[in-house]
């Protein structure tokens, strides 16, 4: 669980860097704001649709889903103890 934590916030802001690039032509500098705390108002038409964030939460589980994967694998493999806490 810790080591999907650690990999799903930058993968999911890497990804809504993504959408912005191709729904602008331009990354919103929002993106980069305080958040969750002092992020500032949602610039206008930045709100996503039901389908397009289906379909990046989607895209998002399949590289965590392998990774997640590979990382059981890994401590299966090696039973190193400092291996727990991820």
């Amino acid at each position: 669980p810790m080591f999907y934590y650690l990999l799903h916030i930058p993968l999911i802001h890497l990804m809504a860097v993504g959408v912005s690039l191709l729904r602008t032509g331009a990354v919103d500098p929002w993106l980069f704001g305080n958040h969750p705390w002092a992020a500032g108002a949602v610039p206008p038409g930045y709100m996503w649709g039901l389908p397009l964030l289906y379909l990046v939460w989607a895209l998002a589980l399949v590289p965590l889903y392998l990774a997640s994967r590979w990382f059981g694998a890994l401590k299966a493999r090696r039973p190193a103890s400092w291996l727990r806490y991820l």
